[in-house]
């Protein structure tokens, strides 16, 4: 009797270890899904949404949203760390210069940066042999700076271009006199511009681009497509949640997720009305404006052979899952 107790109780020890050990091959676990961004900007604020609406547990993933340099979530993408980028400006750069990502998802479609510079500064002129603090060379962040700077008749080359990291490093270096001006997006530039910074100019007004989204690598897209849809249906829905319902959006905006500086209330609704008509609701950008953000990597690159669309975008994804959330 004693053998047989001790028999059951060894048997019952092993079924509660391997139960314990085994914990992949339960039903319904969930996949790590680490997703690196470049700032905690309203731009990406569809993947915190998505993330704690469950939108991606219902995909079957944990999110993990890891903030990082823009150019680091590139080499993540690229070494397998992370599985979906948001620096999507870093990525056209990347991918023009023969780095295998695609755009796979557009969060904005045109740039909520202002150019802020010191109070003294009145016009895009004025910075002439002055400092520009910027996330990094060849970010987005960049290639509108020299945009704003062109269309105002300032050749880049005069200005000196300072790569600092997010917005938040590069507003204390203008606070701090270190730079004279740089481009902070929304909700940072109504920050600056309530603290006594000047705005004198405004990227959405230059022009179109993309502005946060989902980077994919041409390998995961290629072998692991179904990762890749449902990673662009969570944040998909996430977008059409925050256009659709603008109370829950505001109240989102006042939490803990975003960067913002001061008072979250006093904030939020102005955030919500000038991020909204930049969402489009299809995830995705026409041909024109990927011509032009290929076009402004490449004067910089200067690759050896045309880039194509298709090398540097892939919106397949997203027509496709838009078709199914109608």
């Amino acid at each position: 009797m004693k053998r047989m107790l001790t028999l059951l109780v060894s048997i019952t020890l092993i079924l509660i270890a391997s139960r314990d050990a085994s914990p992949a091959d339960k039903p319904g676990k969930l996949s790590s899904l680490p997703i690196g961004i470049p700032s905690r900007s309203a731009t990406v604020m569809p993947v915190f949404v998505a993330r704690e609406r469950g939108f991606f547990r219902e995909e079957g993933f944990d999110a993990e949203i890891i903030l990082m340099k823009a150019a680091q979530t590139v080499q993540a993408l690229l070494g397998g760390s992370v599985k979906f980028g948001a620096a999507t400006g870093t990525a056209v750069s990347a991918a023009v210069n023969g780095a295998e990502v695609r755009v796979v998802l557009a969060v904005a479609d045109r740039p909520t940066f202002d150019l802020i510079a010191q109070p003294n500064i009145t016009s895009v002129q004025q910075l002439r042999g002055k400092k520009i603090g910027i996330s990094a060379i060849g970010s987005l962040v960049e290639i509108l700076g020299r945009r704003i700077l062109q269309a105002h008749g300032v050749r880049p080359e005069e200005v000196t271009f300072l790569g600092m990291g997010p917005s938040h490093v590069t507003y204390q270096a203008l606070k701090a006199g270190v730079i004279e001006a740089t481009l902070l997006q929304i909700p940072l530039n109504f920050v600056a511009q309530d603290e006594g910074y000047r705005s004198i100019a405004s990227a959405g007004d230059t022009f179109r681009t993309v502005q946060g989204g989902l980077v994919a690598r041409k390998n995961e897209i290629v072998e692991q497509p179904a990762l890749v849809t449902k990673g662009v249906r969570a944040v998909l829905r996430a977008i059409r949640l925050i256009r659709n319902d603008r109370k829950y959006a505001i109240e989102f905006i006042k939490g803990p997720f975003l960067e913002i500086e001061g008072d979250r209330a006093r904030f939020a609704e102005r955030v919500y009305d000038a991020i909204r008509p930049s969402f489009p609701e299809s995830g995705t950008v026409d041909e024109q404006v990927q011509r032009e953000m290929i076009a402004d990597a490449a004067q910089r690159i200067k690759p050896a052979q045309p880039v194509t669309t298709e090398r540097v975008f892939d919106f397949s994804f997203a027509r496709q899952v838009g078709e199914t959330l109608r």
